[in-house]
């Protein structure tokens, strides 16, 4: 399959594929709020819509693990797909803010099939729920829409420790909107390491959202 050229995907979508990288990149550099200061108001984020998610990303990266690991993968090769953990005070932990008090983005994927990876270390996890979700950001495919995505949330805690839990998830997209709207996957308790399955909606809030 051939990909569109970055200006082809522009007059498709309104959206400049380089900027979104740079942004993403950007954010994962310097952090939040100060790297979307570094951004030209001019500079649009990708317009997406939802999305579908499977597992058939390759692994090789190498993967934080400890009392909690968010791995993310799907089964388009031309899709963005971004694993968002809110911590239990509240700190959003994502691609435009990359830690927080205690949970890392270590891997971040912006052109298909993964993996993300969102970790917190052992013995560091908060007492508290972790709530995970996953978003659909954009598409760069040889096609008018954005494809349905399959994106498979693999969650583990207590990784390395007899208590070790593991769970998969499954969530279909189909609409990619830059990420502004979070689909729910699961919450994850501390002390105990409970994860209790969730579904349906929120919207990311305002202050978090890429540069309009």
């Amino acid at each position: 399959m051939e990909k569109r050229t970055d200006r082809e995907v522009v007059e498709r979508t309104g959206v400049d594929e380089g900027r979104r990288r740079l942004i993403k990149a950007m954010g994962l550099a310097a952090g939040g709020v100060a790297a979307s200061a570094l951004v030209p108001d001019k500079w649009v984020k990708p317009g997406a819509r939802l999305g579908t998610l499977p597992a058939l990303a390759q692994t090789s990266p190498v993967l934080g693990t400890g009392d909690l690991q968010v791995t993310v993968t799907w089964n388009t090769d031309c899709t963005d797909i971004d694993t968002w953990v809110q911590e239990p005070d509240g700190t959003w932990v994502y691609y435009f803010s990359d830690s927080g008090p205690t949970a890392t983005l270590d891997v971040d994927d912006t052109d298909g099939l993964g993996p993300e990876n969102i970790f917190v270390a052992p013995g560091t996890a908060a007492a508290g729920i972790y709530k995970v979700y996953v978003a659909y950001y954009s598409w760069d495919c040889d096609t008018e829409t954005e494809p349905p995505t399959v994106v498979t949330i693999r969650i583990t805690v207590f990784d390395g420790t007899p208590s070790r839990v593991q769970r998969t998830f499954t969530r279909n997209l189909t609409v990619a909107d830059t990420g502004d709207t979070l689909y729910e996957v699961a919450w994850v308790e501390f002390p105990a390491g409970t994860i209790t399955e969730k579904s349906g909606t929120t919207i990311a809030p305002a202050s978090l959202r890429a540069p309009k």
